[in-house]
């Protein structure tokens, strides 16, 4: 089976404060957004994107809060934690979805996956695959990023971080291809992206746009969603 790779574009604020005392408990950590935090939070990410059919898969189209697209809301650190996503066209993009004040909000600006039949190849060599992918992804970048329009600065290479390795299910009608480009099945695969973490937003709608151009021109995003945090 030939190797699969993928990039999905996205953009997000990083902002990491404490989180305060309730009820004379200690509070939670707060999420930071150190390496092993985003490479295990990236592994939740992709396993949603990998597993999830196409019909159904939030990286398709302009959406809105009644399409099961939206529901995107994992925990972590006993944290929630809501995801957003690009697309793998590039055509601009609104979605309207809504979010728990609770919730922290994860999204890669630039990432890409590698795949492989279990045992096909070491970690390392799909470390390597993807690690090289990225690179030639971010030579001539350009990215930008809006909350609530004011502009927000893109950290690289801080927010870079590698997955661990991790093993996902295919469906048939998966992202990649469908069937003919790579039958249903386990497979194992590492991730690479630039990833970033906002804290919990204060109710009321907030808008995020975001996008950029990448690999000198090749890839281009154009993103806007519009969150109703509640």
């Amino acid at each position: 089976m030939r190797r699969i790779v993928m990039i999905a574009l996205s953009v997000m604020l990083a902002l990491v404060v404490a989180i305060p005392i309730a009820s004379g408990k200690p509070a939670l950590p707060a999420l930071s957004n150190n390496s092993q935090t985003l490479g295990e939070l990236g592994v939740e990410w992709w396993t949603r994107v990998i597993e999830e059919p196409v019909p159904t898969n939030p990286l398709y189209g302009s959406y809105t809060d009644e399409s099961p697209k939206c529901e995107g809301s994992t925990t972590f650190a006993k944290r929630e934690v809501f995801f957003l996503y690009g697309t793998q066209t590039g055509e601009p993009v609104t979605r309207e979805c809504t979010v728990s004040h609770k919730a922290w909000i994860f999204f890669p600006v630039v990432n890409n996956v590698d795949i492989e039949p279990i045992g096909a190849l070491t970690e390392a060599q799909i470390r390597e695959i993807v690690n090289n992918q990225m690179n030639q992804f971010l030579v001539g970048s350009t990215m930008f990023v809006t909350v609530d329009g004011e502009p927000v600065p893109v950290s690289i290479p801080k927010n870079r971080a590698d997955t661990p390795l991790f093993t996902v299910t295919l469906p048939t009608d998966h992202i990649f291809g469908g069937p003919s480009v790579a039958p249903a099945g386990e497979y194992e695969g590492v991730a690479d992206g630039v990833w970033v973490l906002l804290r919990p937003l204060k109710k009321g709608e907030h808008t995020i746009t975001f996008g950029g151009t990448f690999g000198n021109g090749a890839f281009t995003q154009n993103n806007t969603y519009i969150l109703m945090v509640v």
